[in-house]
């Protein structure tokens, strides 16, 4: 049986982290072209200047984080017919209920949620951060469920 020489083994080795190489080149490329496509695809709108352009100036803004107020997830949007919860839009008339709870764990500082009640099947709950403040979550809770 043959054995490889020193030399030879060297050889094979570094030709197969050449063609790993490659690969990986190619394969991350490809995705990066992926990702392209399907941004260029998305025209949904992530903040919050781009979805009222797009969509129109809410009745009321409900701010949940002050520091990132531009983001549709820090911000719930009042229309007349629905309500767009990190980004997504809901019937006002779907939503039930209007609370906040500690989402905290052993590991974390408290970290508090609003959330809200749906009659929609696939989406019975909405939960949203609304920080680390529990008078700030009662307040949003009692602001937004003046519009529910």
């Amino acid at each position: 049986m043959n054995h490889l020489s020193p030399m030879q083994l060297g050889i094979l080795t570094l030709a197969l982290f050449f063609l790993l190489g490659v690969f990986i080149y190619f394969t991350r490329r490809r995705s990066d072209n992926d990702l392209a496509v399907l941004t260029a695809k998305n025209d949904e709108p992530d903040t919050v200047d781009d979805y009222v352009e797009a969509h129109g100036e809410p009745e009321a803004v409900v701010v949940l984080d002050a520091t990132r107020s531009n983001e549709l997830n820090s911000v719930i949007l009042v229309y007349e017919h629905e309500l767009v919860v990190n980004g997504e839009p809901i019937e006002r008339s779907k939503v039930t209920n209007v609370t906040f709870n500690n989402a905290n764990n052993p590991y974390v500082n408290s970290d508090y949620q609003l959330v809200l009640t749906t009659t929609i099947p696939d989406k019975t709950t909405v939960k949203t951060r609304v920080g680390s403040d529990s008078q700030w979550a009662s307040e949003v809770a009692t602001q937004l469920a003046q519009y529910i």
